[in-house]
């Protein structure tokens, strides 16, 4: 049972409103100050430079190939299944959270089912590395978090949009709208939609079975009834209408199956946000109350495994979130506290070869309360340490309702509790150099495994770090070069697998969460921008490393995976960009993407890993005053992989063949 405690924090709103308010995006427009370093920890992506995809929704794997330490495994299903690992800690497949929550402006994330598969009109994305960043942010865990950030009306009313149509039956269209501001209002809209054909063909019923389309809207209302004073209400939501899950037989064709059936994937995002913010001269007092839901109604697919028997699967699920974030923020010092309680729902109905084998549902419900804040002291020849602290804590309770294979009913509630310490120490070397080491705690909780009947296998602990690192950060002046290097080591206890299959001779035991008793992560980060003539841009960005399994052994079968790398963490990533970009003429520019060696489960068996690839990727076209035309292409190399590989069923989501297209973009 929850705790009276939590159950009296919906009075935190009340109390944010008798506090005058805050200002709505202080929640992820961080202040510059001294304490945060953010250039040396965080970088930047500006989403209007990613190049158009074969999938116009598609976004936040893009974001993830431009990005050092951060990886996106793409089950195929708008989030449902989706691994986002940044610095080799990341979310299993279906019931563990996200060690790198994402916030959408002011809005917080925690369940990948829930990331935005689709960018909605957000122009850009932060990824704020390490643990020591949940002294920052409400919603936190052991990695970082993924801040995308809408923009604001700046001058006089700008408009812009955009049509996209290419190979494989796509066509895209969005339009943004950024009010002209006044001294008390302004506005900021947009809506996309985007379609495409499946890559993948059923040859049994002629027919693609992984078409695309979803259509999304974001609107935000800005008001300023007094100097000093901001009132916000943000509301966004999505809704997609997709064809089967893209799944294929591992080791057979890549974009071909012979079934009998196909299956649809419908799911529903929505969620609004109300802020407030006051200017109280010494600092700004800011509140930001949101409340988000995620359907998936339904998720159905027909497999064929085991030599050619079908496997039905039919799911339902859906999750509300309600969330309270209080922040004060002074020239020097920062602090906060968060609130957020959910339910998560859902239902199961499998059939094998005939055969109905599971017929469950489940309800959980989570509570998380935290309290957090940081300091910046400026310190002799050029020193300034940043001491931070985070005391959280998260309950749950849960039921399962099964009926088939058996009747059985469990209910399990557990609680865990953190206190999460963090030092950073930044040496200013020179007005263009500095050098910070930093060492953190990092904590993301436990939880329920919904897909299995057992109750002894039902409860997964929290998982806990420890990361030190060490960032050096210049620029060149005379070569306009600038660069980040970073090396850090995280060792983690309770390291969250998700297992398939785990329990021999058992088809009702398939996807469950078992933590590793220890393991580590070294690795180290290089990004760079070089400017090194007019209109020519090159950028870099690179990560190796290794997430190692340092005391784990099955507690099914007694065998020790010690040693081996963890699942869902590759060993590295890296893009390299070339751009030429005048303001106005003819423009063109090409990248090479790589991803490291995956594997999707601890025995790192062959058949369930991804070896590294490369993926090219090139644009063309024309700027004129008011816009561009241009032609795309990606994967121009036509690499052969799989973006994800669902090891209980012997089947993966391979990604994107060679795709073209055309996208024209004018502003007024």
């Amino acid at each position: 049972m929850k705790s009276p405690s939590l159950r009296l924090l919906p009075l935190i709103p009340l109390i944010a409103a008798l506090s005058a308010g805050l200002r709505a995006d202080e929640v992820q427009k961080l202040p510059d100050m001294q304490v945060a370093r953010p250039a040396a920890k965080d970088v930047q992506v500006t989403l209007a430079d990613l190049p158009a995809g074969p999938d116009a929704s598609a976004g936040l794997d893009d974001v993830a190939r431009r990005t050092a330490g951060f990886t996106v495994s793409d089950a195929g299903a708008r989030g449902f299944g989706l691994i986002s690992t940044l610095r080799g800690l990341g979310n299993t497949p279906f019931f563990g959270e996200s060690s790198a929550p994402v916030y959408l402006d002011d809005i917080p994330l925690a369940s990948a089912a829930t990331f935005p598969t689709g960018l909605f009109d957000f122009s850009s994305v932060a990824v704020h590395r390490g643990p020591q960043t949940n002294t920052l942010f409400g919603r936190a865990a052991d990695a970082g978090v993924i801040q995308f950030t809408s923009a604001r009306p700046q001058g006089g009313t700008q408009s812009r949009a955009s049509v996209t149509a290419g190979d494989h039956g796509l066509f895209g269209a969005s339009a943004t709208f950024l009010s002209a501001p006044t001294a008390d209002t302004d506005v900021t809209a947009g809506f996309g939609y985007s379609q495409r054909d499946g890559y993948i063909r059923n040859t049994t019923l002629n027919q693609t079975v992984d078409d695309r389309e979803s259509l999304s809207a974001r609107v935000k209302f800005t008001h300023r009834p007094a100097a000093g004073t901001e009132l916000s209400l943000h509301v966004l939501g999505s809704r997609s209408r997709d064809g089967a899950q893209a799944l294929v037989p591992l080791g057979g064709p890549l974009f071909e199956v012979q079934r009998g059936q196909e299956g649809r994937a419908d799911t529903d995002f929505a969620a609004a946000a109300f802020g407030l913010s006051r200017e109280l001269g010494h600092g700004t007092l800011s509140s930001t109350t949101s409340y988000s839901k995620w359907d998936l109604s339904p998720y159905s697919n027909r497999l064929v495994v085991f030599g050619g028997l079908d496997f039905d699967s039919v799911m339902t699920q859906t999750q509300r979130t309600f969330a309270e974030e209080l922040r004060f923020v002074a020239a020097n010092w920062s602090a906060g506290a968060f609130w957020s309680t959910s339910r998560t729902r859902g239902a199961t109905d499998r059939v094998f070869s005939g055969w109905p084998i599971e017929k469950s549902s489940f309800t959980t419900d989570g509570d998380t309360l935290a309290l957090f804040g940081r300091g910046s002291y400026a310190m002799a020849d050029g020193w300034t340490l940043t001491p931070g602290l985070r005391a959280e804590r998260a309950e749950k309770d849960f039921e399962r309702i099964e009926t088939i294979p058996g009747s059985t009913t469990i209910r399990r509630s557990e609680d865990w509790s953190a206190l999460l310490p963090s030092l950073a120490a930044t040496r200013q070397l020179d007005e263009a150099t500095d050098l910070t080491f930093s060492l953190a705690r990092g904590f993301k909780a436990g939880g329920f495994s919904a897909f299995t009947g057992r109750a002894d296998l039902t409860a997964f602990g929290p998982q806990r770090a420890w990361t030190a690192e060490a960032a050096f950060r210049t620029k060149v002046t005379e070569s306009n070069l600038a660069y980040t290097a970073r090396a850090y080591a995280s060792r983690v206890s309770g390291y969250q697998i998700e297992r398939s299959f785990a329990v021999p001779n058992s088809f009702t035991d398939e996807y469950l969460v078992v933590n590793a008793d220890e393991a580590r992560v070294l690795g180290f980060e290089l990004e760079s921008v070089w400017t090194p003539a007019a209109d020519w841009t090159v950028t870099l960005a690179a990560s190796v490393s290794r997430a190692e399994l340092r005391d784990f052994t099955d507690p099914f079968t007694g065998t020790s995976y010690s040693g081996n790398q963890a699942p869902y963490a590759p060993t590295g990533n890296g893009a390299l960009r070339v751009d030429y970009r005048p303001q106005t003429g003819f423009f063109a520019g090409a990248g090479v993407t790589w991803t490291g060696t995956t594997y999707y489960d601890e025995q790192e068996t062959a058949m369930f890993a991804q070896r590294s690839y490369t993926l090219i990727e090139a644009d063309a076209g024309y700027a004129f005053t008011q816009g561009t035309v241009r032609v795309f292409g990606r994967n121009l190399g036509d690499e052969k992989y799989y973006s994800a590989i669902t090891p209980g069923v012997g089947h993966a989501t391979p990604g994107a063949p060679i795709t073209w297209g055309v996208e024209l973009n004018v502003g007024w």
